[in-house]
């Protein structure tokens, strides 16, 4: 019995040794998309290669999603002539419409793009909202689940640009 629970032991030592820190890539580039804007327009993440990118995955009926969406219209306002670029995938099925009065109502200015199931599932986004800032590079320099700290989005993207 003791053996066993040694060679367990030695086992799941190992295994945890495979998943540590070290082991993880960091900076993954982030996957590439074309979604459509509200004008039905396509937008290409890759289009901003070169600049930071703030994505928020959000929807009109996440609480959360529509209290951080203010300090995120105050980033976008503070930074896009930086070099910051905000995009917002409206994870929200039927009416557009909807979402384009949703959107004025707020005095949202930043770019806002309809979702899809796959990009969903590439960004392994599971809960709303989730925001994902990308450096310069495309690379996901840092991820957020739930509701967004704007003081800490700020610094950042600040130690990015």
């Amino acid at each position: 019995m003791r053996k066993w629970l040694l060679a367990l032991s030695i086992v799941g030592g190992m295994l945890l040794i495979g998943c540590s820190e070290g082991s993880k890539v960091s900076n993954p580039p982030a996957s590439d998309f074309v979604l459509k804007d509200l004008n039905g327009n396509n937008v290409a993440l890759s289009d901003y290669r070169g600049k930071v990118v703030l994505i928020e995955f959000w929807a009109t009926w996440c609480p959360p999603c529509r209290a951080t969406m203010p300090g995120i219209e105050k980033l976008h306002k503070a930074y896009k002539d930086r070099g910051l670029v905000i995009l917002a995938i409206s994870l929200d099925s039927g009416d557009w419409d909807f979402v384009k009065s949703f959107l004025a109502s707020y005095g949202i200015t930043y770019t806002v793009l309809r979702g899809t199931d796959d990009v969903q599932s590439k960004y392994g986004v599971r809960a709303i909202p989730t925001t994902v800032i990308l450096d310069k590079q495309g690379r996901i320099a840092k991820r957020y689940l739930g509701f967004g700290n704007e003081d800490d989005f700020e610094k950042d993207i600040k130690a990015i640009l």
